[in-house]
C-alpha cells in the first residue's frame, strides 16, 4: 500500500528504562514494546513476527504508524492577498531606538552579527510610532485585546514617545483596550518613568540575569559598571509608589557562561525586591540561554557539559516535585525552564496528519504580528534582525514581499521537515530562516544542526511528559488548567 513505501511515521525513545514512541499522524504518545520499537526504527527484530503483526494492527484498526509523508507546500497563495496579509493584527512591537544604555557582553545587537540590527543612534519619531499605531489598529483582529509593546535598544530612552503613543492609542476608537509592554534592561526606572508606568499601566519585561555577583558579570554600560543595584533602585521605586504593580512584572534571566542555575533559581525564589515590600508571592519569570550563535565567547564550550548537568538535575527536582504536588513551591526558574514546553505539548492539536502540510506554525507574515523599526520598516517581528522586511509605513504590509517570504522560508526548510518526526511539534520559523538559513542567498537551507538541536530538545520534553503522565491525575491536572500562550 502506498502508505508503507517509507518506515513508520513516528519517534522512538526510552525514559526510566521503558520505550515509548510518538506517532506524527495522530500526534499519539504511547509506550510500546521493546521490539516493536526495534522494528518500527529499523533497528532490530526484523523477523520478529509477533513485533510485525502489533504493528500491522495498529497501522489497521488505529491508524498508527503509517508510513505516509504529506506533502510540503508553502503557505497558500491566498495568505499573501491583500486584505489577507494585512490584517488581524494582535501584536504591535514598536523598536523606538536602536540606542542603548548597556552594552551587555552577550548581546546579539553588539556581536556584528550580519542578520542582526546593531546598536545605533536611530530614534523612532513621534509621526512614525503614531502612524504605524493608526495602521495597527485600522487591521486588529477583532477578537483579541491589541497588545503593543516598546522595543529598542532601551525603550526607557524614549518616555515622551512612549507617553505620546499610548495617549494617543487610548483615544483611538480602536485602541481602547489595548495591552502596553516595554521591554527594558531597568535601568532607567527613575520617577518620570515609574510615573509613566502607573499612568499607562504598563507592563514590564525587565532583564535581570539574578544576583548582582552573576547579573553584573555581563550586564554592563558602556564604563563596564554592573547595572544590578540601579535596577534594584528603580524597582524599589517602582514598588514603594504602588506594589500592586507587580502584577504587570515579568523578568526576563539569561543564562551565560559560566552558567549558575541554582544560584538564579535561589535568588528569584526568594526575590529580595518583593521580599522588602513585603509581596508574598513569586516573580513571573522567563528563563533563556544566551545565543552566541556567530560570537566568540571564552569557556562556552568548557562550560557546556556543566550547564547541562545543572539543566539535568533541575529537570530531576521539577519532575519530583510534580509527583509530590510541590511544584508551587518551587523556584519560578526551575517551572519556567519547563512548563511552558509541557503545556504546549500537552495541549497539542490531535487531528490527525493531512496528506499536506505548511512549516512555520502560525508565523504568518503580515498577520498576527507586525515590528516596526525606528526608520519605519515593517517586518514579521522583532526577532529577524535587519532582514526579511514585509513593506513599510508608505507602502503598507506589500503582497508581493509576504509572497516572496513564504516561498524563501519553504525553500530553505521544507524537503527537511517532510521526513521529520518533530514535524507538528517544531516551531522553527522565519526568525531561525534569517538567522541560519541566509535568506540573501537564495535556496540556502537551515542547516541541519539546527533541526537536529530543535529534535533534542523536543525529545527531552517528551521524555519529561511521559514521567508526568504516569503520576497520578491530581499530580498531573495542573496541565489542564493552564493556558496556552
Amino acid at each position: 500500500m502506498n502508505e508503507q513505501k517509507h518506515a513508520p511515521f513516528c519517534h522512538t525513545f526510552t525514559a526510566a528504562g521503558r520505550t515509548f514512541a510518538f506517532d506524527v499522524h495522530t500526534s499519539t504518545l504511547l509506550e510500546i514494546d521493546p521490539a516493536l520499537a526495534g522494528v518500527l526504527a529499523g533497528r532490530d527484530a526484523a523477523d520478529d513476527t509477533t513485533a510485525r503483526t502489533a504493528l500491522a494492527a495498529a497501522q489497521e484498526n488505529e491508524g498508527l504508524f503509517l508510513g505516509r509523508r504529506p506533502a510540503l507546500l508553502p503557505a497558500p497563495a491566498a495568505f499573501a492577498q491583500a486584505g489577507e496579509c494585512d490584517s488581524h493584527l494582535s501584536h504591535l512591537v514598536l523598536s523606538v531606538t536602536d540606542r542603548c544604555n548597556l552594552r551587555c557582553r552577550y548581546c546579539m545587537h553588539g556581536a556584528d552579527l550580519p542578520w542582526m540590527r546593531e546598536h545605533g543612534e536611530a530614534v523612532m519619531s513621534t509621526a512614525t510610532a503614531l502612524t504605524a499605531a493608526a495602521y495597527f489598529l485600522e487591521r486588529r483582529d477583532p477578537d483579541l485585546p491589541p497588545l503593543i509593546s516598546f522595543y529598542g535598544g532601551e525603550a526607557l530612552l524614549e518616555t515622551d514617545l512612549i507617553a505620546a503613543v499610548t495617549a494617543f492609542v487610548r483615544g483611538h476608537p480602536q485602541g481602547q483596550d489595548t495591552i502596553f509592554s516595554i521591554d527594558t534592561n531597568g535601568v532607567l526606572l527613575d520617577a518620570g518613568a515609574v510615573e509613566l508606568v502607573l499612568a499607562a499601566e504598563l507592563r514590564l519585561q525587565i532583564s535581570l540575569d539574578g544576583p548582582a555577583v552573576l547579573h553584573d558579570r555581563h550586564r554592563t554600560d558602556r564604563a563596564g559598571r554592573g547595572s544590578h543595584a540601579r535596577i534594584m533602585a528603580g524597582l524599589d521605586r517602582l514598588l514603594a509608589r504602588d506594589s500592586s504593580v507587580h502584577e504587570r512584572l515579568t523578568f526576563t534571566a539569561t543564562l551565560a557562561p559560566p552558567v549558575d542555575l541554582p544560584a538564579v533559581a535561589a535568588y528569584f525564589r526568594d526575590f529580595p525586591p518583593y521580599r522588602k515590600h513585603g509581596l508574598a508571592v513569586q516573580p513571573s519569570v522567563v528563563v533563556n540561554f544566551a545565543n552566541l550563535n556567530g560570537q566568540d565567547w571564552p569557556g562556552a564550550a568548557a562550560d557546556r557539559d556543566g550547564a547541562a548537568a545543572q539543566l539535568a538535575a533541575a529537570r530531576r527536582q521539577y519532575l519530583t516535585a510534580v509527583r509530590r504536588q510541590r511544584r508551587e513551591e518551587l523556584s519560578p526558574v526551575i517551572r519556567a525552564l519547563f512548563e511552558p514546553e509541557l503545556v504546549k505539548l500537552h495541549h497539542r492539536s490531535r487531528a490527525p496528519l493531512g496528506t499536506t502540510f505548511t512549516p512555520g506554525g502560525n508565523c504568518r507574515p503580515g498577520r498576527r504580528k507586525l515590528h516596526v523599526t525606528a526608520a519605519g520598516l515593517m517586518q514579521p517581528c522583532e526577532r529577524v534582525g535587519a532582514t526579511l522586511a514585509v513593506g513599510n509605513l508608505h507602502a503598507g504590509i506589500e503582497p508581493a514581499r509576504v509572497r516572496a517570504l513564504h516561498e524563501g522560508f519553504h525553500a530553505a526548510v521544507g524537503e527537511r521537515c517532510r521526513a521529520c518526526w518533530a514535524l507538528r511539534l517544531c516551531g522553527v520559523c522565519f526568525a531561525h530562516w534569517a538567522e541560519f538559513g541566509k535568506p540573501e542567498e537564495a535556496g540556502q537551507p537551515l542547516p541541519e544542526a539546527v533541526c537536529a538541536s530543535i529534535r533534542r530538545a523536543k525529545e527531552d520534553v517528551l521524555k519529561m511528559m511521559v514521567l508526568i503522565l504516569d503520576m497520578p491525575a491530581e499530580c498531573r491536572r495542573f496541565l489542564d488548567d493552564a493556558r496556552v500562550v
